[in-house]
């Protein structure tokens, strides 16, 4: 079991990573939004603690860097599996749907890192600063916050049958996301009801936790509500993946 888990994930990053441009459109999109709105908005603070545009944005940004990998990358690539005919083959192997899920996760989690370091450089390029967190806050809120999402995007690949069908929800999904999270847009600016919807957004609750763990604040009564919103949406997504999977794309 463990040499063909080994076997499976090495085979699936290097599939993963073999496409460049794919890698850097998922990584590119968020760096320029977050580049494009802090030439905009750079000088303002924000809410009763005046927090400052890179303390504010930048854990915000950088969450959407993990939703674009998981809507564009997590996805898509479960989908080409099928059509290649892939997970027909593992049928007669020792894995199973968690050998599946575990690669996509751990793959992903790679590509987010290059792409958290992308915006970290971003960050100090604009603002000349970089996070004096805890490390240890800030990487609980990115792994509760990436089970969350990756999960999500799991579970589109393990649904859809083609690919268009997968990158057309991932696209669906994103506008909503970014919108209702208030990763780009205060939520204070929308009408109460709207933030009540926000908080069935799963991002939004990545939003909040990654704030939190930037502020040094995750390891607080603050952070329970997202963390354990996080945790129930990763499990219920995981856990419908592992039902509705999808073994090919006939």
């Amino acid at each position: 079991m463990i040499t063909a888990l080994r076997a499976y994930v090495g085979f699936d990053f290097r599939l993963a990573f073999r496409d460049r441009m794919v890698l850097l459109m998922t990584l590119a999109v968020p760096a320029v939004m977050y580049g494009f709105f802090g030439l905009m908005y750079g000088e303002g603070v924000y809410g009763a603690q005046a927090v400052s545009y890179y303390d504010e944005y930048t854990p915000s940004f950088i969450g959407l860097v993990m939703l674009n990998v998981a809507l564009m990358n997590v996805a898509p690539v479960l989908v080409i599996y099928k059509e290649q005919g892939l997970f027909r083959r593992l049928l007669v192997t020792p894995l199973d749907m968690g050998a599946i899920w575990f690669s996509a996760v751990s793959r992903a989690f790679s590509i987010f890192l290059v792409g958290l370091v992308e915006m970290l450089i971003v960050g100090w390029l604009m603002f000349h600063r970089l996070p004096t967190t805890s490390a240890l806050e800030l990487l609980a809120a990115l792994t509760v916050s990436a089970y969350a999402l990756f999960s999500l995007g799991f579970l589109i690949g393990a649904v859809a049958r083609n690919a268009n069908a997968s990158f057309s929800a991932g696209g669906l999904l994103f506008q909503p996301m970014l919108l209702l999270s208030g990763a780009s847009i205060p939520l204070a600016q929308f009408p109460e009801i709207v933030q009540k919807i926000s908080l069935l957004v799963p991002m939004t609750h990545v939003v909040e936790a990654l704030r939190l763990g930037w502020r040094g604040e995750f390891f607080t009564p603050a952070g329970l509500t997202p963390t354990l919103a996080l945790l129930a949406f990763g499990t219920v997504f995981a856990l419908i993946a592992r039902r509705c999977f999808h073994w090919s794309a006939r």
